[in-house]
């Protein structure tokens, strides 16, 4: 039903509100605004589609939980998923589905729904042409992308286009999804196995870059500060000669990343904004998860026969081998003489009902179906008894390994956990009897043996338990088992190595490695734990103090019963103010927020200046109902996913020469690594403009680089792309030094076409202020500038509706100083005027007092010192962008509006334009335009023709 409506590309938005049942679904529709429909979802219906987006995202749903944001992926189809559930909703499920364009934006599209009018991208396509530089702005979610990728499509095939956005590096430890089980791994370790497997798509510039073939996801917030489950769209690798900042914060959370590479703090306007690891310092608060939305997989039973090459010396017997031994007597008998085992040794077998591991191994590589094995036991030689080959994942075994990651070890032929309580020793008789092993007391009088070399081996070689008190780690498998599961693992652990004081939670470890395995563990339950330095007992502590955590933590509990009493002594205490969990506003933000909202503390938060806890600000929010931009972004602040955390160290680490990392990770600009996250952006629609046949190079540079190594430095990648050829260079998003590079571009001018990106801004000043003031861009670079076309959203009287509108294109011009705004530096060409709900000319335009037009004419003969005919050719391209959506609505054919048909429309021009010129000598614009018409009606007939 849902995946129907999606594909109505005129549907914009699905709500379902709750209660489920007894209200119909509603729909934002292109032509027809908001409606009514008249389908009513069964209760049954709204569980089906809750199940699949938590299995989709990975992401729980609950009364903890009880908001989901997540993609929905269909065939042409994308879709934003919101789910919320109670308690957030009284009435239950309610869902919200917005669609996105899985094909670029064109100017005709957006010329049909009134974002752009024809005469506007006619002038654009004019200064496209003219190989200008553009800025695109606008604020969060006006379209400044999509228009970017819209421009694009302007740029005529026959020019190369390169595509410059930021990289981000680092090698700390990531969760990614492979096959669909979560695993933990480094993301060079990841990134280096994909290349040496697979080889990289291309190497630019010492970039190693490969695709994700094997759907590999990773965690990374979105735009509204959620945890989200996502796949990842390619991964780079590359090598630098650089210092590397080492950055750790109060939870013990760390990550390395060179000096231009970008976290996530809170800006002047209370938004989770981007900033620099080398503009950070102790004290600064960055973002990290607060919770990771993994839901694993319950793993009931581990199958023995799957792990075959882990054990020699042993065989299997017992239930249907026999059968098994009759079924492939002949191939038995042959293999056992192959490894020169005599006559009777092979009859023994067949005698006593048992094959080896290595003819069972053998069998396999075969192709014989070993799985038809079942009831049976696996056995080493000697005198260990037979465990069963299926063995049971039950509490017992879940807890045994928690018990043994906290004190456990081995010795040559048993397994020896110390456990000094009886509840401990409970866990270790039930699993041994279960497994009908021998259990004695150790000569330490204090920790008990189970006697078994065949248990011994599974544990260490099939569930991956080895090391010792100082490189233990947690078991790669068990970041994949669900929560229920993995708490039995951290009950064991706990109520091993932790204890309950008098104010918190602790747990120490002499293994800091597996401290954070554990720190992860506990974000699945939303906890966190704050992880100290090493103590002279050569151990690392670690803490869960907060009161709402340790409420949580009481699902996984401990084993004793004076820890439990304890336990929930401190669960019961009252909840003061919480220093630990908070939102790091800025003294401005909580000054406004006074003004905002009744019974704020002056005393507290402003006078003392103490930060405000998470608590007690999603509390002040939920009073207030005003509509303003501050209120806005500190609603998504109270229901995001993100924990505050702040600094506490920042080392350096000088002379760095080695590989650094990288992935891209579509629309959410970020990804989750060393339990931080860490900024990342890929944009631009660059696999379709190439299947669309441009020749199109992306680039992965860094943001203005101090140092000069393999890796090349933004500055460095432009000169790069200056020696590439005729080519256009068009960079995602302007957010910081990468501004350099790009005013680079535009100063030296030796780009034979277009150089254009996006900001954040609102208006040509805004630009301005931004570019200077905030990245530090010399005013003179400014002038590089020539047109800033600015889109905003648009509302109506009533604030019931918003449209995306271009409300400016200006031009800067070169003969101010100081301040554009007040030497007249800024000219508007076009302003949106809200009567006609569209851009219309301004007599700077009309007059032809232009002089970046007249440049671009100055350099092309048959306009130059001619602006009639320089106005006439922006006309003709108003007039071609016009007719084209005419003719989409007039034929019934959409279709004419998209990407592909664009192109092809473009490139017409162009040739047209190039034979009307060589004829006559001029570009007669009724001639070109007529040509053009009958070439536009030749490809109607012909697609009307091949529809039938």
């Amino acid at each position: 039903m849902i995946e129907i409506l999606l594909n109505d590309p005129k549907i914009q938005d699905i709500s379902i509100n709750g209660p489920i049942g007894q209200t119909p679904i509603f729909i934002v529709h292109s032509d027809y605004d908001e409606c009514v429909t008249n389908i009513f979802p069964s209760v049954d219906d709204g569980e089906s589609w809750a199940t699949k987006f938590r299995l989709l995202s990975g992401r729980p749903l609950d009364e903890a939980n009880p908001v989901l944001d997540t993609e929905l992926t269909l065939s042409g189809v994308r879709a934003r998923v919101a789910i919320i559930s109670k308690p957030l909703n009284p009435y239950g499920l309610a869902f919200s589905f917005r669609r996105h364009r899985d094909k670029p934006w064109t100017q005709p599209l957006f010329i049909e729904n009134k974002m752009l009018s024809p005469l506007a991208s006619g002038l654009l396509s004019f200064i496209i042409d003219g190989s200008r530089s553009l800025l695109i702005a606008g604020t969060r979610g006006s379209g400044k992308t999509s228009f970017l990728d819209s421009c694009l499509l302007e740029i005529m095939r026959k020019f190369r286009l390169i595509t410059v956005e930021d990289s981000v590096t680092g090698d700390s430890e990531i969760l990614v999804k492979k096959n669909n089980l979560w695993e933990r791994n480094t993301i060079g370790n990841l990134i280096d196995s994909l290349i040496e497997k697979n080889g990289c798509w291309y190497n630019l510039s010492e970039h190693e870059i490969l695709g994700n073939e094997n759907n590999i996801e990773i965690l990374a917030m979105n735009k509204e500060g959620k945890i989200i489950s996502t796949k990842i769209s390619k991964f780079i690798r590359h090598k630098v000669t650089k210092p590397i900042y080492k950055i750790i914060t109060r939870t013990g959370r760390e990550i390395k990343v060179t000096g231009d590479h970008s976290l996530f703090g809170l800006n002047q306007e209370a938004r989770i904004s981007e900033i620099k690891a080398n503009e950070l310092k102790k004290g600064s608060f960055i973002a990290t998860p607060r919770s990771l939305p993994i839901i694993g997989k319950e793993l009931k039973e581990i199958n023995l026969l799957n792990y075959l090459d882990k054990f020699e010396r042993a065989y299997i017997y017992g239930g249907n081998i026999k059968e098994i031994l009759k079924k492939y007597y002949y191939e038995i008998q042959q293999l056992g003489k192959e490894y020169k085992h005599n006559r009777s040794s092979i009859y023994h077998w067949f005698r006593k009902g048992i094959i080896p591991i290595k003819i069972l191994k053998d069998l396999k590589a075969l192709g014989y179906n070993i799985n038809e094995i079942n009831d049976t036991y696996i056995k080493i030689k000697g005198n260990s008894k037979g465990i069963p080959i299926k063995m049971d994942m039950n509490e017992d075994l879940l807890t045994f390994i928690g018990l043994w990651l906290a004190d456990g070890c081995y010795d040559s032929k048993s397994v020896i956990v110390s456990s000094g309580t009886e509840e401990e020793r409970k866990i270790i008789y039930d699993l041994a009897n279960h497994l009908n092993l021998p259990v004695k007391m150790h000569s330490d009088n204090f920790s008990l043996m189970i006697n078994s070399v065949t248990f011994k081996n599974i544990l260490r070689e099939v569930l991956e338990l080895k090391g010792d008190a100082y490189t233990k780690r947690i078991p790669n498998w068990i970041f994949s088992l669900t929560n229920n599961q993995i708490k039995y693992v951290l009950r064991g652990l706990f109520s091993g190595d932790g204890h309950v004081s008098k104010s918190e939670i602790m747990l120490a470890l002499s293994s800091l490695n597996m401290l954070k395995d554990v720190q992860t563990l506990l974000l699945r339950f939303g906890i966190i734990n704050r992880i100290t330095k090493l103590r002279q007992d050569k151990t690392y502590n670690s803490s869960i103090s907060s009161t709402k955590f340790i409420k949580l933590f009481k699902e996984i509990g401990f084993l004793q019963g004076y820890k439990i009493k304890n336990l929930n002594k401190l669960a019961d205490r009252i909840s003061t103010h919480d220093s630990t969990d908070i939102i790091p506003l800025s003294l401005e933000n909580r000054k406004e927020m006074r003004t905002l909202i009744k019974d704020f503390n002056y005393r507290d938060y402003i006078h003392n200046n103490s930060n405000i806890g998470r608590s007690k600000f999603s509390q002040m929010l939920q009073q207030e109902n005003k509509e303003c931009l501050l209120l806005k972004n500190l609603k998504i602040l109270a229901n995001s996913d993100i924990f505050w955390d702040e600094i506490k160290d920042i080392e350096v680490i000088e002379n760095f020469n080695d590989y650094v990392y990288d992935i891209s990770v579509p629309e959410c600009e970020s990804f989750l690594t060393g339990n931080i996250i860490a900024h990342n952006t890929l944009e631009l629609s660059t696999e379709r403009l190439r299947e669309l046949g441009y020749n199109i190079q992306p680039m992965k540079v860094r943001a203005a680089l101090a140092n000069v190594g393999s890796e090349l430095a933004a500055d460095e990648g432009i000169r790069t792309s200056l020696r590439m050829g005729d080519s256009s260079l068009i960079v995602g998003e302007i957010r910081s030094l990468e501004a350099l590079a790009l005013f680079e571009a535009m100063r030296v001018g030796a780009l034979a076409n277009v150089v254009a990106g996006t900001i954040h801004g609102d208006s040509p000043y805004g630009v301005f202020d931004r570019i200077v003031n905030d990245l530090k861009v010399p005013r003179t670079s400014f002038k590089a500038v020539d047109i800033i076309v600015i889109a905003n959203p648009i509302k109506s009287a009533d604030g019931l509706h918003r449209w995306r509108r271009v409300t400016q294109i200006t031009e800067v011009r070169k003969t101010w100083e100081q301040d554009p705004l007040a030497e007249n530096g800024f000219v508007d060409l076009m302003k949106y005027d809200a009567k006609t709900d569209s851009l219309q000319p301004t007599d700077a335009l009309i007059n032809g007092e232009s002089e970046i037009i007249k440049s671009i004419a100055s350099n092309v003969k048959e306009w130059a010192g001619n602006w009639d005919a320089v106005w006439d050719n922006i006309l003709l391209r108003a007039k071609i962008k016009e007719a084209i959506v005419n003719y989409s609505k007039s034929s019934e054919m959409p279709e004419l509006l998209e990407s592909q048909n664009i192109i092809y429309f473009n490139d017409l021009f162009h040739k047209i334009s190039d034979e009307v010129r060589q004829e006559s000598g001029v570009l007669d614009s009724k001639k070109i335009f007529f040509r053009w018409d009958q070439g536009l009606k030749r490809f109607i007939k012909q697609k009307t023709f091949e529809k039938g």
